[in-house]
């Protein structure tokens, strides 16, 4: 029995926020794959390195000529080698147009990352807040218990009639329909988290009332933006390779010609790639005008995380005010309203219905308190979305 319990347990486990966020950066497969993309650049950047191979060329034929009216003839053979000489640093400008874009993509994963844990938090949070729900209507339920069975001994004695006591079963049994809904839908939202972190969560662990406090962000090294400025210098360094590339390009080789021991040569050759009508002013030319559109994407990103960042704060504020509104004066004053409702109906001051009228606005606060807080945390997710996550 023993095993069988650590078993289940190594299978599935409650976590709390800090946990999940963890283990979706080490196990999430969407954060894995991202990590993997990086990877290319190690070809890219030895691909940019890489020296130029040798051509080798090599003719064999048969010449004839006349000697004294007689046919001869002979064997030639030609080997040539060619090695294209890289100039101008080309194999160095390649590097680090590879580089800045390694940097550029790096930024990019990084973005989707807080993304992703963005949804991470959303998800973590939204289970915790069907947790809560859960919670509400499962006290409901036990309150709705306690007035059946009040009615019930009191419809023994003779003090009620039976209509009363049906109507105190039928709510007792949507009570208990509305706890057990709620329990499924809290149930479902732990499969969603599991797919989002990339492991089995059987429970969530937390206080729905407590959210991080909002921090103050260095919009100019964000990711997203970042991403763009090393966009924008790889296509510098492309333009200073076009321009690399636009001058002479030299290669060096040799030519070995052998004629039956008749004839036997060597000959040095030097070539070179002259730019005379094309000097790649095409490729410069689209740089130039990628580069100016970088430029203006970069301060479009800079103004959208700003005006962002302003309305995540905004909203956090107003709900917050709406939050201690409710938890400061709407909720105590219907808890003791609900409180006095139970002794009033105790003492035949109010009826059943009117009971259940006050039970049922006490519960539905409760749920609107959840619902304010769960919109807090789902608007701080679009803030980890962009400034990431810390605690």
């Amino acid at each position: 029995m023993l095993i069988l319990l650590l078993l289940f347990a190594s299978l599935s486990f409650g976590i709390g926020i800090d946990e999940a966020m963890r283990t979706a950066l080490e196990k999430s497969p969407q954060i894995k794959a991202l990590e993997e993309e990086i990877k290319v650049f190690e070809g890219m950047e030895r691909s940019a390195l890489a020296f130029p191979n040798p051509e080798v060329r090599f003719e064999s034929g048969f010449l004839t000529t006349d000697e004294d009216g007689k046919p001869k003839g002979r064997s030639l053979y030609l080997i040539e080698f060619n090695q294209p000489v890289p100039l101008w640093n080309v194999r160095g400008k390649s590097r680090n147009v590879v580089l800045k874009e390694k940097e550029a993509f790096e930024n990019a994963v990084e973005s989707q990352k807080r993304a992703i844990l963005g949804d991470v938090y959303r998800s973590f949070y939204n289970s915790l807040y069907l947790k809560e729900i859960a919670r509400i209507w499962e006290e409901n339920y036990e309150t709705a218990k306690e007035v059946e069975r009040f009615v019930r001994k009191a419809y023994e004695l003779g003090e009620v009639t039976q209509l009363e006591l049906l109507r105190a079963k039928r709510e007792m049994d949507l009570a208990r329909v509305q706890y057990k809904v709620a329990l499924s839908e809290y149930r479902a939202s732990l499969k969603e988290l599991s797919r989002l972190i990339g492991a089995e969560v059987d429970e969530v662990e937390g206080d729905l009332r407590t959210y991080p406090s909002l921090r103050e962000v260095d919009v100019e090294s964000l990711p997203t933006v970042v991403s763009i400025k090393k966009g924008i210098e790889r296509v510098e360094r492309q333009i200073e390779l076009e321009k690399a590339l636009a001058k002479p390009q030299l290669s060096a080789g040799f030519v070995v010609e052998d004629a039956d021991g008749d004839y036997y040569g060597v000959r040095g050759a030097i070539t070179l790639d002259l730019p005379l009508f094309y000097r790649r002013q095409g490729e410069i030319l689209q740089n130039v005008a990628l580069r100016k559109a970088l430029k203006r994407r970069l301060e479009a990103e800079l103004l959208r995380v700003k005006r962002r960042l302003e309305s995540v704060r905004i909203r956090i504020e107003t709900l917050e005010g709406e939050l201690r509104k409710l938890e400061e004066e709407v909720i105590p004053r219907a808890r003791e309203e609900l409180a006095l409702a139970l002794r009033s109906y105790t003492n035949r001051v109010i009826t059943l219905l009117e009971l259940s009228d006050v039970r049922r606005r006490y519960y539905e606060l409760l749920i609107n308190r959840a619902e304010l807080i769960l919109s807090i945390h789902e608007t701080y997710s679009e803030f980890i979305e962009i400034g990431g996550w810390k605690r």
